[in-house]
């Protein structure tokens, strides 16, 4: 998926685009932030709306490099990508334009916008 719009894929590819951007309008530090904070976020409305306290959402990224961030999203189920696209949509307004282009595309896609 191209960063800019171009080619649309799914968050996988999103993601992937963006870690690997050397161009971007968010550094990888803060990307990762972000990604962390709908991790959190994805986690608590996975745990209120299914009820499981123990279920973690988590993102595959590398901690000490960008290199094998080849698939970021990991293996989520049906419910846990439910609850990233909502995390995604209730954190659009803390992204910077570029990057919330970007989401909002994805979620149109997927029909959550």
């Amino acid at each position: 998926m191209d960063v800019n719009g171009s080619n649309k894929g799914g968050l996988n590819e999103l993601l992937t685009a963006m870690l690997h951007n050397e161009n971007k309008d968010i550094t990888y530090h803060e990307l990762k932030k972000l990604l962390h904070r709908i991790e959190d976020d994805a986690t608590e409305i996975y745990q209120t709306k299914y009820g499981s306290d123990d279920t973690k959402i988590r993102f595959s990224i590398n901690s000490n490099g960008k290199e094998s961030d080849f698939a970021p999203l990991g293996r989520q189920s049906a419910k846990s990508l439910e609850c990233i696209r909502k995390s995604i949509k209730k954190n659009l307004y803390l992204m910077k334009e570029s990057v919330r282009t970007e989401f909002e595309d994805y979620l149109i896609l997927c029909g959550e916008v």
